[in-house]
């Protein structure tokens, strides 16, 4: 079954010309192709000021993926227990900011403090 079609309002069906560099255009490849969008998806996100999000996660290797999600199961289970009445440890708060910095750290490809 086909797709109902927009109605003409919701169409993109105009299009906008802008010369680029050959580095500029590199550089708009670059972040579209992080992000998981064609460069017309991002230009269109970016000039409208809408969030565009690079899909940092992929660019990590398979260890770093494990780990990462090792530590969303973690933070999942101590959630869990502290909704469900349990106290937190001593430190508890410490521990979860320093995992929430490491995170940021392998999200944005900063090396790691170990």
């Amino acid at each position: 079954m086909a797709r109902p079609r927009k109605p003409e309002a919701e169409r993109r069906s105009r299009t906008i010309g802008v010369r680029v560099t050959t580095a500029e255009a590199a550089e708009i490849a670059e972040r579209a192709g992080a992000a998981r969008m064609t460069a017309g998806g991002y230009m269109r996100r970016r000039a409208l000021g809408q969030p565009v999000r690079e899909a940092a996660v992929h660019r990590l290797g398979a260890r770093e993926r494990v780990e990462l999600h090792r530590i969303g199961v973690n933070l999942n289970q101590i959630a869990r227990a502290l909704n469900s009445g349990a106290s937190a440890p001593a430190g508890t708060l410490e521990v979860v900011e320093r995992v929430g910095e490491l995170a940021d750290g392998l999200l944005s490809g900063e090396g790691l403090d170990r």
